[in-house]
């Protein structure tokens, strides 16, 4: 693809403001639901004209949004799962190449993107705060949806419990985002983060992407335990910092949460950070840095 600018990328989300969205100040970010309204305008038209490259994320994407802005746009068009595959999301990759609009497939997840002929980008982070330094009120924090790991969840408080390791969990049910019953604001969120020593990490079945929780470790300087064993490929990996539940020794996650965490290298937390993360589809050459792993996480 020919260089082009920040401001000529559009970033399609569910929620125009989710996360850390707020603080891309170089690219346009909208929800799915407004981008339909810009055909209706000039103003909405002239914008969709001036794009040249638009990222639908996978969450919130309608599969006819490409084909409702075909005829004004001239932008490549890229559909990047930025969630595990579940068969909601494959039969939405799979009705989206039916009708033939969006241009690239990316997955965030190397290994699902070899299985299902996508071509892989990193997941991607920006920090929009600062956390303060201050003595944390509990060793662990895990907060999200159920996604079929409440039960796993309670079995790690009690053994953790039985270690004299404390854990706070923020469990919500339901797939309507805001609308969910206890839902937590993202910096509401942020708020349970500073208060913990680390971060437990349940992956959902069969996943092995790098998730939100796994970002906010390493860019937080916080410690992670995970059940995501493939995370010992990535460079970012040091035993100081990541515990891997069902690998490492519950007998010993106590001193794990005791030792100092390990500085990483600029080099290894930069690569995520959201302007990276628009370098690898903007510049071809830049995807041959999308090596975040250190060595057979694709073998097999």
């Amino acid at each position: 693809m020919k260089e082009i600018s920040y401001s000529k990328i559009l970033l399609v989300a569910k929620n125009a403001h989710l996360y850390f969205f707020d603080t891309l100040d170089n690219i346009d970010v909208i929800s799915g639901r407004r981008l339909v309204h810009f055909i209706k305008s000039d103003l909405g038209k002239h914008r969709l004209a001036r794009y040249q490259l638009i990222i639908f994320l996978d969450s919130g994407f309608k599969a006819n949004y490409p084909n409702i802005i075909k005829d004004f746009t001239e932008a490549k068009m890229i559909l990047f799962f930025w969630n595990h595959l579940t068969q909601k999301y494959i039969d939405l990759l799979h009705t989206s190449r039916e009708i033939g609009v969006i241009d690239s497939y990316y997955s965030f997840d190397p290994i699902e993107a070899k299985k299902y002929g996508l071509y892989h980008n990193s997941t991607f982070y920006t920090p929009c705060i600062n956390l303060p330094l201050q003595i944390p009120d509990y060793d662990l924090f895990f907060g999200g949806n159920d996604k079929g790991r409440t039960q796993l969840a309670h079995v790690i408080l009690d053994k953790c419990a039985s270690l004299d390791i404390s854990i706070l969990l923020y469990i919500i049910n339901g797939e309507k985002g805001f609308k969910n019953k206890g839902y937590l604001p993202y910096p509401k969120f942020l708020e349970f983060l500073i208060n913990s020593n680390g971060i437990l990490e349940i992956m959902q079945e069969n996943q092995t992407g790098l998730t939100l929780r796994t970002m906010e470790a390493i860019f937080f300087k916080k410690k992670l335990v995970t059940t995501n064993k493939a995370i010992k490929h990535y460079l970012f990996y040091h035993p100081d910092n990541i515990f891997i539940l069902g690998e490492d020794s519950i007998e010993n996650l106590s001193n794990f949460l005791e030792k100092d965490y390990h500085p990483l290298e600029h080099d290894k937390i930069n690569f995520f950070e959201s302007q990276n993360w628009f370098d690898r589809f903007l510049f071809p050459e830049k995807e041959l840095l999308n090596i975040e792993y250190r060595d057979s996480l694709l073998d097999g």
